[in-house]
């Protein structure tokens, strides 16, 4: 509550029997000079402007007018001490007060206004998941929308190559819609990149893993590696080691690399055949 112990119709500066016309034309006239962009950055103004369009929310109004006439009659002082009731459902928020009354500020002499009538809308933020390949190659995703009324809507959103997690997307024009004809605010989506079996990000490097059969490993040769695109043809020195990285150039994200992690992998549960072949090669290892 603002307005002090004076009453409402002392606020306003009109007689307790004034027409709706007066009270109008006394807060119209009272609320342009003390109106925010008058008197920018001057608290006591706003204050001012503030009380004065409390006292005018019930005066102009015949219902709260009368059951505040009545109060009076009965040795109400006239503050705001029990009229939260009639105050009840105001924001009295600058922006607030100027969506419902601009009509008042309008017109000749006080075109001011004008720039505050249309608000833009609030921004909406909500997250979307995306998965890796997705975020990493860029692609285009459906988002469905709650807008506003309830109805649903299907939004084409572009992921750009690259996209990070916790990055965002801004999506004009979709958050809550704008009053007095102002533009809607903007959708902010936080991207929540999903976690790949495969693959996992260093800056723009990926990083996969090379499963290896020791013997391909002791001797070299040819092994297949996934990427990012496809399959590829990488070769593997003789005697790698496990941890050991082939780097793919180009193959990454933006430009970045693929690196293959070699994994050199022997058999759990070997065969008879494979078993004489390792224990041959033991005690050759054994021997030099």
């Amino acid at each position: 509550m603002l307005v002090d112990s004076k009453n409402l119709y002392d606020t306003l500066g009109v007689k307790s029997d004034a027409s709706e016309k007066e009270i109008r034309a006394a807060y119209r006239k009272l609320a342009i000079k003390y109106h925010p962009d008058k008197n920018q950055g001057d608290e006591a103004a706003e204050k001012r402007f503030k009380e004065l369009t409390q006292s005018f929310e019930v005066l102009s109004d015949p219902k709260k007018r009368a059951a505040y006439d009545q109060r009076l009659r009965g040795g109400f002082t006239g503050g705001v001490d029990g009229l939260e009731d009639l105050f009840g459902g105001f924001s009295f928020n600058i922006e607030d007060i100027l969506g419902r009354h601009g009509d008042l500020f309008g017109g000749s002499g006080v075109p001011f206004h004008a720039r505050r009538v249309q608000r833009r809308g609030q921004d909406v933020e909500a997250e979307l998941r995306v998965d890796f390949r997705t975020a990493a190659k860029g692609g285009r995703v459906d988002v469905s929308l709650r807008m506003p009324g309830g109805d649903a809507r299907s939004v084409g959103v572009t992921i750009p190559e690259g996209m990070a997690d916790g990055a965002s997307l801004r999506l004009r024009g979709l958050g809550q819609p704008g009053a007095g004809g102002g533009p809607a605010g903007d959708l902010l989506l936080r991207v929540r990149v999903a976690e790949d079996p495969t693959f996992t990000r260093r800056g723009d490097d990926v990083l996969v893993d090379l499963p290896v059969p020791a013997p391909l490993a002791a001797l070299g040769g040819k092994a297949d590696v996934e990427t990012l695109g496809g399959t590829a043809r990488v070769t593997i020195p003789a005697g790698a080691a496990s941890g050991a990285l082939l780097r793919l150039k180009g193959q990454g994200i933006k430009g970045g690399d693929l690196l293959a992690r070699i994994l050199v992998m022997v058999p759990r549960t070997p065969s008879d055949a494979e078993r004489a072949l390792y224990e041959q090669l033991r005690d050759l290892t054994a021997e030099s």
